[in-house]
This record gives C-alpha cells, sequence and structure tokens, in this order.
C-alpha cells in the first residue's frame, strides 16, 4: 500500500497532464476529427450522441417507436425491454456486440466432443462450424447482447440477430420464450437476473449478476419508461 501511494505521488503530475490533454481532447473534438480527416484523409469515429443526453433518452431516441410496436406484438411490457436495452446496450444503436471468450471455449469442448452439452446445445448442433462460426455463436449481439448460441434452438442464424433491423425482434421473441412467465406475473427481480444470469433472482436476496446494480438499477429504469411511454 505504502508503495502505491509512493508511486501515485510521484506520478501525479503526469496523471495530471494525461487528464487536461483529455478533457482537451473531448471539448475540441471536433477540431480533432477535422484535423484528422484533412491530415490523414478518413473520419474518426463520433459519438453521435448529443452532449448532457442520458443513456435512458438515447434509448428513447433509438428505440423508442420500434420497441412499443415489439411490446405489443408479443405482449411484453414496454417498459421492461427499454430498461433492459439500457442494461445491457446503453440506448446505443448499432448496438454492438461482446465476445465472451470462455463461453467459445465451452462451445469448442461441445463441438470437439469433450464436453456432452452447453445448456440445450449439443455436438450435433456445431459439429459443422469452424472456429470462427464459434465465435459468433460466443458473442452476444442486439439491444439485449442475445448470445449467439441462443438462436439455435429458434431456428434462426446468428446472421439474423447481427441484423439491426432484426436484433430487437427476435431478442424479444427469445424473452417471451424463456422467461416470459415472469414477466406476465411481475417477477421483475426474476426477469432481470434470469436474462443476465440464466437464473432467477437467488433467495438469498445477494444478485449473482456481473453488475450487482444490475437489478435494481433495472426496476428504476422501468419506473423511468413507464412514465415516458409513447402516445402518452
Amino acid at each position: 500500500m505504502k508503495k502505491l501511494k509512493r508511486y501515485i505521488k510521484k506520478r501525479w503530475q503526469l496523471w495530471l497532464a494525461l487528464v487536461l490533454v483529455g478533457g482537451m481532447l473531448y471539448y475540441f473534438r471536433y477540431d480533432v476529427v477535422d484535423w484528422f480527416r484533412d491530415r490523414f484523409g478518413f473520419e474518426l469515429p463520433v459519438d453521435p450522441r448529443p452532449a448532457g443526453v442520458s443513456d435512458l433518452q438515447w434509448c428513447e431516441e433509438n428505440y423508442s417507436e420500434e420497441m412499443a410496436d415489439i411490446a405489443r406484438e408479443f405482449d411484453l411490457p414496454y417498459e421492461y425491454l427499454m430498461a433492459l436495452a439500457v442494461l445491457e446496450c446503453s440506448g446505443e444503436k448499432p448496438a454492438g456486440n461482446r465476445f465472451e471468450k470462455h463461453i467459445f471455449n465451452q462451445l469448442k469442448k461441445v463441438r470437439d466432443g469433450k464436453q456432452r452439452k452447453l445448456e440445450n446445445i449439443r455436438q450435433d448442433d456445431l459439429k459443422q462450424l469452424d472456429d470462427e462460426g464459434l465465435k459468433n455463436l460466443a458473442t452476444s449481439w442486439g439491444p439485449f447482447q442475445l448470445m449467439g448460441y441462443k438462436v439455435i434452438p429458434m431456428g434462426v442464424n446468428v446472421s439474423d440477430i447481427r441484423s439491426e433491423e432484426k436484433a430487437a425482434y427476435l431478442g424479444a421473441q427469445w424473452i417471451k420464450c424463456e422467461y416470459g412467465h415472469f414477466l406476465q406475473k411481475k417477477k421483475w427481480k426474476d426477469a432481470f437476473h434470469y436474462h443476465n444470469t440464466g437464473k432467477r433472482f437467488p433467495l438469498s436476496g445477494r444478485s449473482k449478476t456481473h453488475d450487482p446494480y444490475y437489478v435494481s438499477d433495472g426496476i428504476k429504469y422501468m419506473k423511468y419508461f413507464e412514465q415516458h411511454k409513447p402516445n402518452q
């Protein structure tokens, strides 16, 4: 601990300089983007979100109408779908993706006959896939960050949930089939916890989600979207 304190004390000027430079770059980011474009002939990525817009507001901007239509079709709570999109992708569109190496390793073992199954996925489901195909199955996609291998029992391809046009729809379809009974009974804690971990909320009261506030934040976001439903 003492060594860490000494290190921080010696390096405080460096950290301060980095913070100042980072702040200047952020403040003048559009000038920097223009300079890179003029100097090197390519565009730097720019966050399309206006300054001061929260994840909740950004999710409304990107998904409100789409989620309202999906909620009606599948008889799912609009506010739950929106809150889940904030938790999983911060309301961004395109939502991005996350590769899970430990899932890839398990899928590889199943394909190679070294592991009997992963959930309901067996060797026959994977034997035609190379490692690149397994990587797609071990990656989460769309606003609900649905893991690729989850779609196999649905009879759809990973390319479908990678599509911006289909990802939310297919994700909601999976939610309806997989744990829609929790939503029908308004068991919000169980629903959020199941989406993140595959298990209902523990009786111990201690969440097993990657973020300990995942469930409580989700319920809080639901209250916001309940008050901001379309056409209200």
